[in-house]
């Protein structure tokens, strides 16, 4: 084991995330894309359970997948990749430890320890990467509709297309990020902090409630996980929904197919209720306006169940007409197959694919995205109302969607 892991560290320029106020990104913006010019960064990973006693390269090869073994094998040999080990220390060894100026009880792992070094619980690690965020629609700052702001909250209207807070491959591209450092209308950045009360998928757009301070973050989250607030939104489906004065009910449990995870772990079933009420049907287009009112709020619950009842949203690349998991894959509801997940995980990996050029990057010598087209960075979905209460509560609605006018 050793504590130190040579000059890598400090010969290249790293930027923390979440270093706000510190070091800005330098965004590219072209034809209504934005992207951000890429940076080098720390990521720690904690060990999970199902990673114990297995090596780390084995680890980064089928689980991160980032790279192919032999990346890996580089950088770890570079010390790129290292492991936090916290060591199991007695009394008088950890006293012992404090006299001779050691103020921690860990030890960096690093090359040549690392290349068989086994993980073990509460394990951390650590690698720097050259990042390469991906690309969202760009938000101009006087096209940003604020809902609502006073000294606790801040209610704006999320434009389809990019990711409420940093997740994956997005961090300064995402929707909080760029309100932070850029500010909204009536207010410039002055590096205020603003917290997500809810999520929304990165393709919805709608009702966005972000909270200017723990407390208040925590009183909006508790209001929404304990049902109090109602949802309201819109959705443009295929076909001629069914007109009922009572609306229609779909009681279907959400199942949610994660190829990452593996059969075993990356099926996710939950029992889930909506209900919708149609609002106007174009016969050209042979399209409808829905308005959705979730009753749980479960991973993509309202396009989950709009495919089920036959009526996907139009443009949704997972379970529309032409989605990963549209209902011609053979997909049953109520069941899973084995089958079918091989068949969704060769078509998900099929797909990952094609998003990467044959381009690498000059620094890291990782494959270059795809350009996105901004069209494909759009759903017919929209958060359009929220609501707590009947009478002394809250109320924040948008302007209808664009594409709503049909």
């Amino acid at each position: 084991m050793v504590n130190s892991v040579g000059l890598f560290y400090q010969l290249r320029p790293v930027y923390l995330r979440g270093a706000m106020g510190l070091t800005k990104p330098k965004y590219n913006i072209s034809n209504g894309i934005r992207q951000v010019e890429p940076y080098f960064e720390n990521i720690s990973t904690t060990v999970k359970s199902r990673w114990l006693n297995r090596t780390v390269l084995d680890i980064l090869a089928t689980e991160f997948r980032s790279f192919d073994a032999s990346e890996y094998r580089r950088r770890m040999r570079n010390n790129e990749i290292t492991v936090i080990h916290r060591l199991k220390l007695t009394k008088k060894e950890r006293k012992s430890r404090r006299e001779s100026g050691i103020l921690d009880d860990t030890v960096r792992i690093g090359f040549p320890e690392i290349m068989n070094y086994q993980l073990k619980d509460n394990d951390i690690i650590e690698r720097i990467e050259h990042i390469h965020e991906r690309s969202v629609i760009d938000i101009r700052l006087e096209d940003i509709e604020v809902i609502h702001e006073d000294n606790e909250l801040l209610v704006v209207n999320k434009p389809s297309g990019i990711p409420i807070h940093p997740v994956q491959n997005y961090f300064y591209n995402s929707f909080v990020r760029i309100l932070e450092i850029e500010g909204w209308p009536g207010k410039a950045s002055d590096n205020v902090i603003l917290r997500p009360c809810h999520r929304l998928d990165k393709l919805t757009s709608g009702v966005c409630i972000f909270a200017k301070s723990a407390k208040s973050a925590r009183q909006i989250q508790m209001q929404i996980q304990d049902r109090n607030v109602e949802k309201v939104y819109l959705a443009r489906v295929c076909g001629r929904f069914p007109e009922d004065e009572e609306g229609i009910e779909c009681l279907d449990d959400v199942v949610v197919v994660d190829t990452k995870k593996g059969m075993k772990d990356g099926i996710m079933r939950k029992s889930a209720k909506t209900l919708f009420k149609f609002v106007k049907y174009n016969k050209e287009l042979n399209q409808s306006i829905v308005m959705c009112f979730p009753k749980t709020g479960r991973t993509h619950q309202i396009r989950i169940h709009l495919r089920n009842l036959k009526h996907p949203i139009v443009n949704d690349p997972l379970y529309g007409p032409n989605g990963l998991m549209k209902l011609e894959h053979g997909f049953d509801p109520n069941k899973v197959s084995e089958e079918y997940f091989n068949k969704i995980k060769s078509i998900a990996d099929t797909n990952r694919q094609s998003s990467e050029t044959d381009v690498r990057c000059d620094t890291c010598d990782s494959k270059l995205y795809t350009p996105l087209v901004k069209e494909n960075m759009v759903m017919y979905l929209h958060a359009f109302k929220y609501r707590l209460g009947e009478v002394d509560g809250w109320v924040y609605q948008t302007s209808w969607p664009k594409w709503s006018e049909i």
